[in-house]
């Protein structure tokens, strides 16, 4: 996917560091076409980068009022304020999706200038278009990063015992970024928001009797994850995508994570998917800051720069980051982007600790909805209370004030890793003067 609004949700609008995010992504949206023509002609090709075809939003009955319908009218509300173009649909108006029943969808937003990647041809057209610019591409494992000070070059030692020196080193390896720098600068990276996995697993299917979605068609944001979707390939059905914070990066996709993907893409998108055949698996490992907000601008005192913990909105506002980035390095051009989510900061905490807990509750009971649970009517309230209960107790236990967002707090109440990479970070900022940067956390509820 190659869109903004989709991603829009409730607890985004509400501060003000969400809205920047939000910003960041209409800003990435409309560079888009400019950059796409760029790269291919530098490439030399012709061919398209993007399908065309607009997206639609769907909100049906595999979710819940406190996070789809929220996140849905939420959306709604965005592509108003910002003037975008969208067409309201009603359900039975909904193209291509065949579900029946409780998984029907209700409503629709059409967005026509929000398309998709084809992902294989632009990377393949990226990495050329790179070449014949005069860059050299370096096939490598990097062990260790090497900064000593703002007078001197940083450099890159690679598993083969071979390096390279920059004026400049922008660490853009998504969540591994902040264990490198740790390792070229021990005594700033505990400064620094720790960095996990959002690791998750999509299919690419083919087509069976199913035919091509005329668009993207996808959720709301809902259960943790970025929403069900389906995306038009020329080689077949794209259907992701699920979410799960790890520690480190995963490899292969989890077999219940696909068990759950494909009953419901089967279930809320086209019963003709009992037909297709499983082309690929994908797994993907998106960079999650323990605050949540990503982590852009210079490494104080040193030649490092961070470009990561954009979570799911990265590969969308790379054209965007990349270019401000390059200005800031090229020309010294200062933005105040690189302010606001400076790499060297405070717990950005976008919610009072109630709201927080209150909103992991709700994601955490919608995955049961949404795997169409079957309990008895007073069991979801009583399962909310002791998951409330739950996660006062862990946070109670981490730290007096400061909370984490939403899905950080649920995966933090179970893995004793995390509550280590928390505890560590807040305290930096809690129990000294830091040496770097303001001590006071970053609460936003404006």
């Amino acid at each position: 996917m190659n869109g903004t609004f989709g991603e829009v949700t409730r607890d985004l609008l509400s501060s003000s560091h969400g809205r920047q995010k939000l910003e960041l992504d209409i800003a990435a949206t409309d560079v888009w076409d400019s950059w796409c023509d760029e790269i291919v002609s530098m490439a030399g090709e012709s061919h398209a980068l993007r399908r065309k075809d607009g997206t639609t939003i769907i909100l049906n009955g595999g979710g819940t009022d406190a996070v789809d319908t929220e996140n849905f009218v939420a959306i709604r509300e965005a592509l108003t304020k910002y003037g975008r173009s969208f067409q309201q649909l009603e359900g039975h108006e909904v193209p291509w999706v065949t579900a029946q029943g409780g998984n029907r969808p209700f409503q629709g937003l059409h967005i026509p200038d929000e398309h998709s990647i084809i992902t294989p041809v632009y990377m393949r057209t990226l990495e050329k278009a790179f070449v014949n610019a005069g860059g050299i591409l370096i096939d490598g494992t990097v062990e260790n990063v090497i900064s000593k000070g703002a007078t001197s070059v940083a450099s890159v030692e690679f598993g083969d015992g071979k390096s390279v020196v920059g004026e400049h080193l922008v660490l853009a390896a998504g969540a591994l970024s902040h264990e490198l720098l740790a390792s070229a600068l021990p005594d700033v990276g505990p400064y620094v928001p720790p960095v996990t996995s959002g690791y998750g697993a999509s299919v690419l299917l083919s087509h069976g009797v199913v035919p091509p979605p005329p668009s993207v068609i996808r959720t709301p944001n809902r259960a943790f994850a970025c929403g069900l979707h389906a995306v038009p390939r020329e080689d077949g059905i794209y259907v992701g995508a699920t979410n799960k914070i790890q520690e480190k990066p995963q490899v292969f996709a989890h077999v219940p994570d696909l068990h759950a993907l494909l009953e419901r893409a089967m279930r809320q998108m086209h019963a003709g998917f009992g037909t297709s055949g499983v082309l690929a698996v994908n797994v993907g490992n998106r960079p999650v800051p323990v605050d949540g907000f990503p982590l852009i601008g210079a490494i104080p005192d040193s030649r490092i720069w961070m470009l990561t913990g954009t979570y799911r909105d990265g590969f969308h506002q790379s054209p965007f980051l990349a270019d401000r980035v390059a200005d800031a390095l090229i020309d010294g051009k200062h933005d105040p982007l690189f302010d606001s989510f400076a790499p060297v900061r405070a717990p950005i905490q976008s919610g009072r600790r109630d709201a927080i807990i209150a909103t992991a509750v709700e994601h955490a009971l919608a995955v049961g909805f949404e795997a169409e649970w079957r309990v008895s009517t007073r069991w979801p309230a009583r399962i909310a209370d002791l998951l409330t209960t739950k996660y006062q107790d862990a946070l109670n236990d981490l730290h007096g004030t400061i909370t984490p967002p939403p899905d950080v707090l649920v995966c933090m109440s179970d893995n004793e890793w995390l509550r280590r990479k928390l505890r560590a970070y807040y305290d930096v900022y809690s129990n000294k003067t830091p040496a770097l940067q303001d001590n006071r956390l970053q609460f936003d509820v404006a």
